[in-house]
């Protein structure tokens, strides 16, 4: 096609590599062009050339333009919740309007997913009169969309559904027919912010505040952004392989399907175009999935495909291998560096989380605590 499809991705440089990541598997299911925008909170000269690279290993048919944020100067005032993962560069992505004035249209994309289909599905649906596309946040396991609606003063009674902001297809030029220039946009959207106590996901409560205030937006199919509750079709296949915890949150899943006002159209789907690591779920830290372990092992499997191919794979990697650190505990009592108050602590430690946790977590508790009496035992000989 000689489509040429703007595609904004948004990082700081502890993700670069996953901007690698996330733009490779789009261009190596496209025969679109692709221009991408990277909008960088301080991605050193040395990641963007990584980039760069991993990129043209799939095809030349691309551009890179990067483009310097600091959310902390423009943004300065916003509170996020502490210890929560979501960082303020997030909000970035609020201020596209003024700092990639030329695009007319464009996709953004968050870079803890991955493009399995074409994206230009994506970028061929009709919005309609709407300004954003994007996939509702349908199955919400942790009542976070309540939350959320708490937060953004949306009222629950009435037919709005929260959507993902990870995944939207968004029409400028019809944002700035309506709320005039660039400038006006992001003072529209920085007013919202400060009406609002943002504390967690804060550009998506702010996009969501602005949809529903202005026409809603888009409801786009699930295809678009699947997570690992979302992989349904996947599991009404595969419940005989399922555990029966995930049997139960698959009848958990049916309910939701019964109740919700969603056309069956829009929820259902053979092959997935963009799946998103929600949550803690990301490939660089668990070696298969938390709660439906089949269900998106497959997709873990198409990330390291990407990962494995890109110049960051060491780095990647080694993210990986230092959450999995594995310790030859016979090992252990002959290093000078751990000493017996040590030993004896991260035992205390063990003893206790093996009491408060079940199943799967609470062997692996339970098999450290055995590790670290027996290093105690051997430390007293």
């Amino acid at each position: 096609g000689n489509d040429k499809i703007p595609v904004i991705l948004s990082s700081d440089n502890n993700y670069a590599c996953f901007v690698a990541t996330t733009g490779m598997s789009i261009l190596y299911n496209t025969k679109s062009f692709i221009d991408f925008y990277i909008l960088s909170e301080g991605i050193t000269d040395e990641s963007k050339e990584l980039i760069r690279k991993s990129f043209e290993s799939v095809t030349p048919h691309f551009s890179l333009t990067f483009v310097e944020c600091d959310s902390s100067k423009v943004f300065s005032d916003v509170k996020l919740l502490e210890n929560y993962y979501v960082k303020l560069n997030t909000c970035n992505r609020l201020l596209i309007p003024k700092l990639l004035p030329q695009l007319k249209r464009a996709i953004y994309l968050d870079v803890d997913l991955i493009v399995l289909g074409d994206i230009k599905e994506l970028w061929d649906e009709d919005l309609g009169s709407h300004i954003f596309g994007c996939a509702p946040l349908f199955y919400d396991r942790h009542g976070t969309v309540e939350y959320l609606k708490d937060h953004a003063k949306i009222p629950l009674d009435v037919p709005y559904w929260y959507f993902n902001s990870g995944v939207m297809l968004i029409d400028y030029e019809k944002w700035r027919e309506e709320k005039g220039d660039n400038e006006e946009i992001v003072n529209d959207l920085i007013s919202i912010m400060n009406l609002l106590n943002v504390i967690v996901t804060p550009d998506e409560i702010i996009l969501n505040k602005f949809a529903y205030e202005n026409g809603g937006y888009k409801v786009l199919p699930l295809k678009y952004n699947t997570h690992t509750d979302y992989t349904y079709l996947f599991l009404k296949k595969n419940t005989k392989i399922l555990s029966r915890a995930d049997k139960c949150t698959l009848k958990d899943f049916e309910k939701h399907l019964e109740t919700s006002k969603f056309d069956p159209e829009l929820l259902t789907y053979d092959k997935p175009i963009v799946h998103h690591f929600f949550g803690h779920e990301k490939p660089w830290f668990y070696a298969s999935g938390t709660h439906f372990p089949i269900s998106f092992h497959e997709h873990f499997k198409e990330f390291w495909f990407f990962a494995k191919n890109s110049m960051f794979f060491d780095k990647i990697e080694r993210m990986f291998i230092e959450k999995h650190m594995y310790i030859d505990y016979s090992q252990i009592h002959s290093r000078p560096s751990m000493s017996y108050h040590d030993v004896l602590k991260k035992y205390k430690m063990h003893r206790f989380l093996a009491r408060v946790t079940f199943g799967k977590l609470h062997n692996k508790q339970k098999e450290r605590e055995r590790n670290y009496r027996q290093i105690l035992r051997n430390m007293k000989k």
